[in-house]
C-alpha cells in the first residue's frame, strides 16, 4: 500500500465491486473481469507525448490510483493514492513480415490476458504499444472492470486523444474539472437498501420459471458462435414512432419484443431477462462525467396479459423509471428476492446508445489528429452463454453472441427470422395484442417444418428442443 503520506482517500467498495472483488479471489485464475481493447493506430505517434498523456489520465482519475485493500482488514476498502505511475510498453516488431506481427500480437493479447490484475498490488489499468511500421502500430488497453465499465472507455478514450493532441500543439488542454468516483460511494452509502429489497421482492413475486432460450446442453464449451442483422432504416423509424405514441424509448419496444419472443419460446406469458443500465443516478451532479463502475445487471420482467403491444410498451416504460431509482441494488441481492434465486434469468440484453468505437473514432478522425483510431474492438467476458448487444442508428444493429456448447446454432440464428417477423406484425398494427404476435406466419411455418422433416432419416434422429419448438410454434402460433 505504501508511506501513509501517499494516500489521498479511503472509502468503501460499491455493491458490484464488492461482488468482484469476492468472485475474483474465489476464483484467481478466472477472467471475467478482465476488459482487453484493442485498435490500430495510423500515423505519426510521438511515445514521449503518449506516455504523458496517459500520465495525465492518471493523474485525473482517482479511480486509476486506487487499490483494493482486502488481506488483513475486516471490510475491504478502495484506497487512492496520490501518485501511482503506469508505464506504456512499447514494443517494436517492425522487423517482422506480416504474418508473424500477427502471430506477435495475437500472443500478446493473450499472455496479457492471462497475466491478470492483482487486485491490491497492480496498476489496475495498463497499455501497451506494438509497432507494424513507422506509421502503424497496434495498441492494447487494458483494465480490470472493478475500476470501471464499458460506458466510461470512450470518456477516458477521448481526454485522452484531446490531452496527446494538445501536448503536441504545445497547450494545455481544456478538460471539465473531474467529479471523483468517491462522490458516488458517498452517495450510494446513503440508499436505503431495505427499501429496494422490497422494490425487487414485490417486482418479482410468484415467478414460476426461468424464461430460456431453447438449449441442447447445460455445458458450455466457451466456443463462441454470434448471429448479426440489422432493422432497416424504415422499420427503425416505425419502431421510433410506436416509442413516440407509447411515451417510451427505442430500447423500451425492443425489451417488449423479445419478452414476447421468450415468452413463445418458453411456453408461458411472463418472461425474465437480464438488462444492462448504466447504473448512474440521476440525482447526483455530474455523475455523467464520472469515471469508474456504474453498471449493473437488473431484471425486466415482461406479462403480457390482455396488454396490446402499444400498452405493453407503455406498461414497460412505466415500471422502468420505477426501476431507475432501486438500479443500484446489486444482482446477487436481486436475485436473492426472486423464487427463482440464481436461475432469475439466463442470458442480457445490452442496449448501446453511444458505443465507445464509434465516439473513439469519430473523435480521431476529426480535425488535425497526428494520427486515426481505426479497427477498435472491445473484448468484454460475461457471464452468460448468451448475450444481446443492441446498437440504434439510422438502422438497428443486433448481435446475437452465443456459447455453441449451450445453444444450437441453427435456432439461435433463426431468431432473426423471428424477430423480423415480429416487427412486421406490430408496425402494421401496434395495438395487436400481444397474446396474438406470432414468431412465424404460416408459409414460414410450412418452409421451417419442411426443413426440419427432410433431415429426418427412416429411424427419426431424438426431438432437439429447437425442432420440438419449430413444430409446436407452426401449429398453435398465437398460444403463449
Amino acid at each position: 500500500m505504501g508511506q501513509q503520506p501517499e494516500i489521498q482517500d479511503i472509502y468503501p467498495l460499491s455493491f458490484m465491486q464488492e461482488g468482484m472483488l469476492f468472485h475474483s479471489l474465489l476464483d484467481h485464475d478466472s477472467r471475467a473481469y478482465f476488459e482487453q481493447a484493442v485498435f490500430t493506430i495510423s500515423g505519426k505517434l510521438d511515445r514521449e507525448r503518449f506516455q504523458k498523456s496517459i500520465d495525465t489520465v492518471f493523474e485525473r482519475y482517482d479511480i486509476f490510483r486506487t487499490t483494493f485493500i482486502h488481506k488483513n482488514v475486516a471490510k475491504p476498502r478502495q484506497v487512492v493514492l496520490k501518485n501511482r505511475p503506469s508505464r506504456v510498453q512499447f514494443h517494436d516488431i517492425s522487423h517482422l513480415d506480416e504474418k508473424a506481427q500477427d502471430k506477435y500480437a495475437d500472443r500478446f493479447r493473450k499472455e496479457d490476458k492471462d497475466k491478470g490484475f492483482d487486485l491490491q498490488s497492480d496498476p489496475l489499468m495498463r497499455v501497451s504499444i506494438l509497432k507494424k511500421a513507422p506509421e502503424r502500430y497496434v495498441c492494447i488497453w487494458s483494465h480490470h472492470h472493478i475500476v470501471m465499465d464499458g460506458w466510461c472507455f470512450g470518456i477516458v478514450m477521448k481526454e485522452f486523444l484531446m490531452i496527446y493532441q494538445s501536448l503536441g500543439d504545445g497547450r494545455l488542454p481544456s478538460l471539465e474539472p473531474v467529479q471523483p468516483y468517491g462522490k458516488y460511494i458517498k452517495w450510494l452509502m446513503k440508499q436505503d437498501r431495505k427499501e429496494a429489497e422490497i422494490f425487487w421482492k414485490t417486482r418479482l413475486a410468484d415467478l414460476e420459471q426461468t424464461a430460456s432460450l431453447p438449449k441442447k446442453s447445460a455445458e458450455p464449451n466457451g466456443q463462441l458462435e454470434q448471429a448479426v442483422f440489422t432493422i432497416s432504416e424504415e422499420q427503425t423509424n416505425e419502431l421510433k414512432n410506436i416509442a413516440a405514441r407509447a411515451g417510451a424509448t427505442l430500447n423500451t419496444v425492443f425489451q417488449a419484443l423479445w419478452g414476447i419472443l421468450l415468452q413463445r419460446v418458453s411456453r408461458c406469458d411472463d418472461a425474465v431477462f437480464g438488462s444492462v443500465v448504466s447504473g448512474r443516478p440521476s440525482d447526483l451532479a455530474g455523475v455523467e462525467k464520472m469515471v469508474g463502475l456504474f453498471i449493473n445487471t437488473i431484471p425486466v420482467r415482461v406479462k403480457s396479459g390482455s396488454f396490446s403491444f402499444l400498452e405493453l410498451v407503455r406498461h414497460l416504460q412505466q415500471e422502468t423509471l420505477q426501476a431507475e431509482a432501486y438500479s443500484y441494488y446489486p444482482l446477487y441481492d436481486i436475485q436473492a428476492q426472486s423464487p427463482l434465486k440464481q436461475a432469475l434469468f439466463d442470458h442480457i440484453i445490452v442496449f448501446e446508445n453511444v458505443p465507445a468505437q464509434r465516439e473513439i473514432e469519430n473523435v480521431s478522425q476529426a480535425g488535425s489528429f497526428d494520427f486515426a483510431v481505426e479497427d477498435f474492438t472491445m473484448e468484454e467476458v460475461t457471464n452468460y452463454g448468451c448475450s444481446i448487444k443492441v446498437i440504434p442508428g439510422n438502422s438497428l444493429y443486433i448481435r446475437l453472441k452465443f456459447d455453441t456448447g449451450i445453444y444450437d446454432d441453427v435456432f439461435m440464428k433463426n431468431i432473426e427470422t423471428f424477430l423480423r417477423h415480429m416487427v412486421n406484425s406490430v408496425i402494421s398494427d401496434p395495438e395487436i395484442g400481444a397474446s396474438e404476435i406470432a414468431l412465424l406466419d404460416a408459409c414460414e411455418a410450412r418452409s421451417m417444418m419442411d426443413a426440419f422433416n427432410h433431415t429426418e432419416t427412416v429411424e427419426p434422429p431424438a426431438p432437439t428442443l429447437h425442432g420440438l419448438f419449430t413444430r409446436r410454434a407452426a401449429l398453435s402460433p398465437h398460444r403463449p
